[in-house]
């Protein structure tokens, strides 16, 4: 089991005002001026134009205050991802037979046309369609395949562009179901202070002596804070945006 993300990686300034999330003004207007004041749009990695009709911008969750990343996180936990975590997806994928590895391929490919029309200025809808007409599928295939891969890095989206079928989640082992752990631990890693990763991770093993989770060495459960939370981000939870 992957360490615990938010099931919503990417924000609209719409759909923060209208979340009720902790610490999150409640209109439009107090976002961009939460989003001004904290600079999340000069944040490399955290912030990106929104495509499609309206514009603006979207927000990764981990620009957002510690309180409302600690209810994300916590939501997270109790409504596991069925998607398996990148290095459970990479290994199924170098498994699979050359055709599934195909299809997948073609997927990317469809989903790198509408990428490439997005920044050509081409609307959501029009990109869609267009990549379908060249790779010979229906947008409806297009759509699915983009909900396939939200929230995933783009080095990584075609270990998830397999056939369904194919993705099955593996019944996590012992070692695995560290999700309680992680989640302790990149809440207190997240914030100012900011405490050193070893402090963080020698509380969060006494928090887990306490509460019997599972727990990763040092060393992984530090790649896997890195895998899911971008480094500008990292030092703007932790030392706000004068340590960018």
């Amino acid at each position: 089991m992957s360490v615990v993300v938010p099931k919503q990686i990417w924000w609209t300034v719409e759909e923060l005002a209208n979340s009720g999330l902790p610490e999150l003004p409640g209109s439009k207007p107090g976002i961009n001026l939460l989003a001004q004041r904290f600079g999340w749009r000069a944040i490399e990695g955290c912030a990106k134009r929104k495509v499609g009709r309206g514009g603006g911008w979207i927000y990764h969750w981990s620009v957002l205050p510690l309180a409302a990343r600690r209810k994300l996180l916590t939501d997270a936990a109790e409504t596991p991802d069925e998607r398996p975590d990148r290095g459970n997806a990479w290994a199924a994928f170098d498994s699979l037979p050359e055709t599934a590895k195909t299809k997948a391929k073609t997927r990317l490919a469809a989903l790198q046309i509408v990428d490439g029309l997005h920044q050509s200025g081409v609307t959501h809808v029009h990109a869609v369609a267009e990549a379908a007409r060249q790779c010979g599928s229906s947008a409806r295939s297009v759509y699915n395949w983009i909900g396939m891969v939200e929230g995933v890095a783009p080095e990584d989206r075609l270990a998830y562009l397999v056939p369904r079928n194919r993705l099955a989640v593996r019944k996590p082992n012992k070692a695995a179901c560290t999700q309680a752990f992680m989640d302790y631990l990149t809440s207190d890693y997240l914030r100012q202070g900011p405490p050193t990763f070893a402090q963080c991770y020698r509380a969060a093993c006494k928090k887990a002596k306490h509460e019997g989770w599972d727990i990763l060495i040092s060393k992984t459960a530090k790649r896997r804070l890195d895998d899911e939370v971008p480094r500008l981000c990292q030092v703007l939870a932790r030392e706000g945006f004068a340590g960018l």
